[in-house]
């Protein structure tokens, strides 16, 4: 039997399939030695996309050099998972402008106090003292 290897890549059989190595590294997954692969050679890689066709990397684990571990995957959605964590992309970059409606659940904490603009496009900051009474003070132009 002639494996076309271009086309796809024969089934691992049990306690059949095998490498063999020589003058390079040859893969005879159906146990057949005389249609196996040359993989490796002095010559460099010998793989054909068909080599990755039932390729499943579930995760990604990193350690850095302090050694602490850390994985990357993705859940049943998609959505990238560091450290089984889904991963938000950070918005705290100075001066940053977000557009569209949000809403936050839970607390927000503004330090410093927090500028509002009016229908018209007044600007006014507002502050808190340490009583909790809120002020509102109407910003002069510098203009």
């Amino acid at each position: 039997m002639t494996v076309d290897w271009n086309n796809k890549r024969p089934p691992l059989v049990v306690d059949t399939s095998l490498l063999g190595n020589g003058k390079a590294l040859y893969a005879a997954p159906d146990g057949d030695k005389v249609n196996a692969r040359m993989l490796v050679a002095a010559d460099g890689f010998h793989f054909k996309p068909t080599d990755f066709d039932d390729l499943s990397l579930p995760e990604f684990k990193f350690i850095s050099q302090a050694g602490n571990l850390f994985v990357i995957s993705f859940d049943d959605k998609g959505e990238l998972l560091i450290n089984g964590n889904k991963y938000v992309v950070p918005t705290n970059q100075a001066d940053e402008s977000v557009k569209g409606n949000k809403t936050f659940e839970g607390m927000t904490l503004l330090k410093g106090g927090a500028q509002l603009l009016s229908q018209n496009g007044t600007k006014f900051s507002l502050t808190v003292d340490d009583n909790g009474n809120i002020k509102a003070e109407k910003e002069v132009n510098d203009a």
